[in-house]
This record gives structure tokens, sequence and C-alpha cells, in this order.
């Protein structure tokens, strides 16, 4: 199951787990965990309360998602985009600050309280997202001294981790929390994935009387992440590996990884809470995000691609036998990349790098501004309203990381050297032509998208005893442009150079919500809602990267959805269950890509694409008896595209049209990653003297590849599909397996005077299947295949990433 390399690291990072062990006592899971993000509040009893029933509607009326809480984890390990949307249609915020999921981990450390609402709820003046809410509060009070030590071992992803959390009152008002969370190690799994990640965190606060509050939380997060490649079945199939990563290769002898994720981004909040009046009250929020992101890639100039599984390499192309036999003997020349070939091809070309590895960097400035007035006008009716703004920035540019034992580069659009047209407009940049490029030098393109935005607020909360109303509307006034820093030969001026034009928008978001409290016990809410959204700034020009021309008839997506829940609490039964309805229109994407039909490069836009979901989730939890516990969640959907997209392609070397508004047949296709049906179930035992264990079983099913827009268009699909086999090739959507788990944890809590240690062992996919698709989407290229005169085209293989089969995760903490 693991490879000999991987089992010769277990007594080094054994030894560095047992000397942690020594030090911070034992261990147990935090809450920050991706594989078990709900430990330790799970592991723990929680004793029913009972309480005078007259007083607490409004506990019934601010239920949290159960459905989420229960799948998190019990799912199987496969993409899940929940609702058919996606990942970014949750909204993550603290205070009133969009949050990035790369910082989640440290608020928890930091203690902040992390509460998820389901599908189209707001609160606390954000505006929410359709995919749910999910916010981050710190307490106002005065902080206890608490502290907290964890380490883990596990065999995905990393080996080894620690967790440090201190808080401490420090008088006069203040208090402070530090924590850290470090992970380094290799992936027991997948060759090539490994990850060395340290995040420190601070947090102060002062209390200025009774009701003033400054705090400041920074966080700093390096890390350095391994990544693994999807790739075609044939290449799974002749290894007989499923876990099978074209990225890396042997170097001098040494594993080595071409996509490397780099990344350095801070985050400084800073929240300020004053009362303005006996019945006004301000909370003003700044955050500041800035930093680099680097993705590793490997360059060929004039070369052939050094990526082991291209299409032309592998037997199925070839019809090479031998070829064929290298790949099922695992030669790792043929089945990963050959580094020491690429030295040497570098070594011949007299100083001239044919391959190098490049970075495509990101540097990031985020700047989010907020200012909420909250006022209460009477006891029922409460108002919170006021600006947000925003001024979003990112840098684009390849990086020289490393020249293979070359000397340089020289930098120029090596695409188009052997072009009979083109070969004479070849400098990236006119304004330093023929320039040399060496280790650590930018090159290729260079350029920035700016977004500014300011939204105006109003959320308006009505409460009676049973009757709850809310109204959010937020109206702003956004701006993008982009701003080039080389001048392409290809399209000189202000084609390239300069600012682009800027293209407005008015976003806006209105939410309602009508709910109604049969019992303390019993509540039955309806919720709307009708958002245009802004497009990804990216996805508003046709090459970003060298050209200022923006698509046409640029546009925000239009949303609409509904949702009716129904919540009930009791003694032995909570339950939630919902209905909803979603609709957008007007979506927009963008793509580079190789046009095989045309023999160019190319640019897509994707303009008007539509969408749909609806179905309903149900979740519950059920109290057996003193000790035992049963959790329940469900939910089935139909996830459809609803109208056919218009594609437009043009050249990539001189915006000439390949194709205008042409018809993309998509209605009716399912997005990717989405299972429509998905069930989870798990069993939990609290003994006596701290013993537990939990044992859970997950299914999702009624999953699809993710379709390509462009196959489906008219001159894909009808050129290349000359038979109905092919053109059914070219247009059918391949739907994939269903996937099923089985999941087990022990764990064991041990109580003092003033503290707790609890060690839990966790065990991922008993069954240990291998064969499950982790997510999988469908090629944009064509692949021509010649018999004698006659030419036939092929849509190329479906790219696949298989998920993990049995793994394990193991923790020690101590609180005290």
């Amino acid at each position: 199951m693991y490879s000999e390399k991987s089992l010769r690291m277990i007594p080094k990072y054994g030894c560095l787990l047992l000397g942690l062990l020594t030090v911070c006592g034992a261990a147990a899971q935090h809450p920050d965990d991706e594989y078990y993000p709900y430990a330790a509040r799970q592991e723990e009893r929680t004793p029913l309360l009972l309480t005078d029933s007259t007083l607490f509607y409004r506990a019934v009326q601010t239920t949290s998602d159960l459905y989420a809480e229960h799948t998190a984890f019990n799912l199987p390990y496969v993409s899940v985009k929940r609702r058919g949307l996606n990942y970014r249609d949750e909204s993550a915020s603290v205070g009133v600050v969009r949050l990035s999921s790369r910082y989640f981990g440290a608020m928890r450390l930091l203690g902040a309280d992390e509460v998820r609402y389901g599908g189209l709820a707001a609160a606390d003046g954000t505006t929410g997202g359709l995919g749910g809410l999910r916010l981050f509060r710190f307490a106002d009070d005065y902080p206890q001294a608490s502290r907290y030590a964890a380490v883990s071992f596990t065999d995905r992803n990393y080996l080894a981790g620690t967790r440090l959390s201190v808080t401490e009152p420090l008088g006069r008002g203040w208090s402070g929390t530090t924590a850290l969370d470090a992970r380094t190690g290799r992936d027991m799994h997948v060759e090539g994935v490994f990850t060395n990640a340290l995040t420190a965190s601070l947090r102060a606060a002062k209390r200025f009387g009774d009701d003033h509050n400054l705090s400041l939380t920074l966080i700093v997060p390096p890390s350095v992440r391994g990544t693994r490649l999807s790739s075609a079945e044939e290449a799974f199939r002749l290894t007989g590996d499923r876990l099978y990563n074209p990225a890396w290769g042997f170097q001098h002898g040494k594993v080595r990884n071409s996509r490397v994720r780099r990344e350095f981004v801070p985050l400084a909040v800073v929240s300020y809470r004053v009362p303005v009046s006996q019945s006004t009250s301000l909370a003003a929020d700044f955050a500041a995000e800035y930093g680099m992101r680097k993705y590793s890639a490997l360059g060929w100039y004039d070369a052939r691609t050094p990526m082991p599984d291209n299409y032309r390499y592998l037997p199925g192309y070839t019809g090479d036998r031998e070829t064929e036999q290298a790949w099922r003997a695992g030669d790792a020349r043929y089945t990963q990349i050959d580094w020491d070939e690429l030295i040497a091809q570098n070594r011949m070309a007299a100083g001239h790098a044919v391959y190098a590895l490049e970075d495509r960097a990101e540097r990031l400035g985020d700047l989010n501004f907020s200012a909420l007035f909250t006022t209460a006008l009477d006891a029922r009716l409460t108002l919170r309203y006021g600006l947000v703004l925003r001024h979003a920035r990112s840098r684009n540019y390849k990086q020289m990381r490393d020249l293979l034992g070359a000397e340089y580069i020289t930098d120029i659009d090596q695409y188009l050297v052997d072009d009979d047209t083109y070969s004479n407009l070849l400098e990236n940049d006119l304004r330093r032509p023929g320039r040399t490029i060496r280790k650590g030098g930018r090159f290729g393109y260079d350029y920035a998208l700016t977004t500014r935005r300011a939204d105006a607020r109003l959320h308006a909360e009505y409460r009676s005893d049973r009757f709850r109303a809310d109204l959010v509307l937020s109206l702003g006034a956004a701006a993008v442009c982009r701003r080039g820093y080389y001048e392409k030969e290809l399209f000189p001026g202000a084609q390239s150079y300069g600012r682009s034009r800027r293209v407005r928008f008015t976003p806006y978001t209105l939410r309602a919500t009508a709910g109604w409290a049969f019992s303390p016990r019993s509540y039955l809410e309806a919720l709307a809602a009708a958002e245009a959204v802004l497009p990804d700034a990216a996805d508003l020009f046709y090459q970003p990267q060298y050209n200022n021309r923006v698509i046409d008839d640029p546009c925000p997506e239009r949303r609409y959805a509904a949702e009716i829940n129904y919540s009930r609490t009791g003694e032995t039964l909570t339950l939630r269950l919902s209905a909803y309805l979603l609709a957008m229109f007007d979506g927009v994407e963008t793509r580079r890509y190789y046009d095989d039909m045309a023999g160019v490069f190319c640019d897509m836009a994707a303009t008007r694409i539509g969408r749909m979901a609806c179905g309903v989730e149900a979740a519950a939890d059920i109290r057996l008896s003193y000790r035992w516990s049963l959790s329940l969640a469900a939910s089935a959907g139909r996830y459809k595209f609803i109208r056919n997209p218009r594609i437009t392609v043009i050249s990539d070397v001189d915006n000439s049209v390949v194709d205008a508004r042409a018809v993309s047949h998509l209605n009716g296709c399912t997005p990717g990653g989405a299972p429509q049906l998905t069930a989870c179930a798990e069993l939990g035992y609290f003994g006596p003297k701290g013993w537990g264990f939990k044992t859970s079983a997950g299914y999702a099913g009624a999953r699809y590849v993710e379709p390509s827009l462009l196959r489906r268009t008219e001159r894909i699909a009808r050129q290349g599909g000359t038979t109905r086999e092919m053109f059914d090739a070219f247009t059918r959507q391949q739907r994939l397996g269903d996937a099923f788990t089985l999941d087990a944890a022990l764990f064991k809590t041990f109580w003092f005077d003033r503290s707790r240690l609890t060690a839990s062992l966790i065990l991922r996919n008993l069954l240990g299947d291998g064969d499950t698709v982790y997510s999988a989407y469908e090629s944009q290229r064509v692949r021509r295949i010649r018999s004698g005169d006659t030419l036939c085209y092929a849509p190329h293989a479906t790219r696949l990433t298989y998920a993990y089969p049995r793994s394990f995760y193991l923790t020690v903490s101590y609180r005290f």
C-alpha cells in the first residue's frame, strides 16, 4: 500500500513524533483539521440543557447549518460542490471583512467562534452567499488564561504536525493570544506530494471601559506544497497506480516535483467597536492582505513537451510495444519527468535553455474597510447600515526559477519562432527588446488586474416572540481594469501596454427572510434572494497576459434563489429540513488553449452561461441514550446547465475571429464535482472514563465529469463527429461511479483538575477502495487521426484524479 521509500521514513518521523509528545504531553485532534474538522467538539459528550420554553423562541430561529456539520467529514473523499455551486459561493468573514480559507485554521487557534449558516442566510451585517455563510467571531469579554498544545501524524499530504496556542490576560484591559501551526513531511501515498507549512498568528485586544473594544489580528502563513496532477485513464491503467502523479521525476536519484505551490500572504485585521449612543453602536474593520503566490511549471522552448503523460508519448497513440512494456514496468524514464535528460539537453544548447522551470507569480494586494452602525429602534426592530470599500490588485508575471544547467533564455515568444507569418514579431516587451533572462528574472508577461468596489448596506432585522423577518439590501459600484507593463510586439501600443478601458458594474444584493416559531422547539422560515455578482477580473479579458481587449458585452451574473427551512429541536431529536431552488444567468468564462481544428493558439470567451439547481437537504441529531448518539444527513438534487452559452474564439496572435458567437449545446449537462445524491450516518458512543468511538458511512452518487463548453459547438462536434459514434464522443457527458466510504474514530480523554489530555485515532476509507474518482474534466483538445488519405478527429481523453485509499490520522492534544 505504501512505497518502500515512504516506509523507510516512518522511523525518522516516528522519532520526531515521540519527541513532540515528550515536550507537549500527549495529543488530541484540534478542530482545525481538513480530515476531521469538528473533532474537539464531538469528542466530548454535550449535556442536555432544559430551559424555560417561554423565553427562547429566538434560539430556534438561529440554528446553525446541521447538514454542513455532518457532511464536512463523513462524505467520501471526492469533490463535493454543495447544491452544484462553486466553493467560493460560500461566504466567509470575520466581522464584515471577507476571509480566505487559508486563514480558517489560524482563526480557530486564536479562539474565534465559528458558526456556519446554510443556504441564503445573512447575519451580522453580511450579505451572505448562495452557498451558505461562515462567520468567525471573537468574544468581547475579557478572556481567561488558556493553553493548548497538540501533535499529529498522518499519511496524507504531510507526515507530522504540531499546534500551539496561548491566551493570556495582560492587565489594564489588554489580552493577547499567540498561536503556531506547523506541518511537514511527504505524502505516503502519492510520490512528489509534500507539505512544509508554518502559520504564526497573533491577536491583541484592548477593552476601554465597559463598551469600547479595539483588536489587532495578524496571521503570517508561509507554505511550500508539492502537488499532483490529473492524468488520462491510460496512464493509470498502464502503471497500475490510481495515484500516479506525472508532475515528478528523478534528478540525480532524488525525487523532484515540477508543480510546487509557494505562498506567503499575511493578513492584518484591525477592529474597533464603540457605542455612539444608548441605541446605536459602530463596528469598524480594516483588513490588509498582501503577499506572493507562486506555482511552478516546466517550460520548453522550440522543443518537445517534457510531460510524460502527453498523449503523443502514450502507447495508445504511438502503437509502440516497447513503450507499453516500459510503462507497465514502471520505467521512470518513460512514466515520469526525466530531469537528468532535460539538463543534458540544455548543456548541449550552447548556453540557451531548451527547458526551464518557471514560476507563475501573483503578487496580491487586497484592502478592505467597513463601517457598520447598529441601531435598535425598539425591542423588536434593529437596523444595521453602513459602507464597505474594497481595493483588490493582483500583479501577475512569469519568473525564472531554474534554468536546469543552462545560462539564460531570450525573452521572446517561443511559440512563434517557426511561424511563417509572425516569426518577425517575437518580442514580449518592445520597450526592452532582446532581453536576456537569467535565474530570478521576470519574462513572458507582466500585468496587473485591479478591482475597486464600494457598497452601501442595510440590514433590517425584526424579532417578535414567534415571528422573525429580515431584509438585506446592498447596492454598489465597481470598476475593473487591466494594466500591462510589457508592450507585446504582436499587440503594440495601447493594445497591450498601459491601462485598458475600465469595465464598470453595478452589483446588488436583495435578500428577504420571514419565519414563524410554532413553539420554542419548532420553526419554519422562507427565504428569497436576487443578486448581481461581479465576474472574475481575469474572465473579462480574452488574454489578460498581454492583451487589453475586453470581451464583448461584459455584464454581471444574475442570480435568483428561494429556500424553505424547517427546524425542530428537542430532548432526543434535532432536525433540519431544507428545500431550495437556484437559477443563475449571464455567467462568463474565458480560456486560453491550442485549437486543433484551426491550428493556432486561441482565446475563448463563453457568455450567457445559465445554471439551475433544485433539491432537498435533511440532517438530524438523535440522542439514542445517555451514551449513544446518531447523526444523519442526506441530500437529493438536480443540477444542470439551462442555457446554451455563446462561444467566441479569436486567434491569440492577431485577434482575428475563429468562431463568432457559436452555440455550445451545453443545455442539460451537469456541472462536474457536484454529487446530486449524498447520504451519511455517524454512530457515536461516549463511554465512561473518557473512552469513546465513532463510526460513519458516507455515499455520493449521480456524479459527472466537468463538461467542456468548446467541444459542444457546431465547429468542433459537427466537424469532428463525422460518425454517430464520434459525435456522441464529443457531446455525451460521462457519468462517474458512485462513491462510498466507511470510517472510524477512537478517542480517549483524561481529565485533570484544570486540564485535559485527549488522544484520537481516525481511520478513513476502511474498505480501502482505491478505484473512486475524486474529480474529472473533459479536455479542450482534439486529436487528429490520419488513416491513409482520411483525416478523422477524436476528443482527447478525460483527465482524472483518483481519491485516496485507506488513510489514518493520529493526534494527541493537551488543553490547560
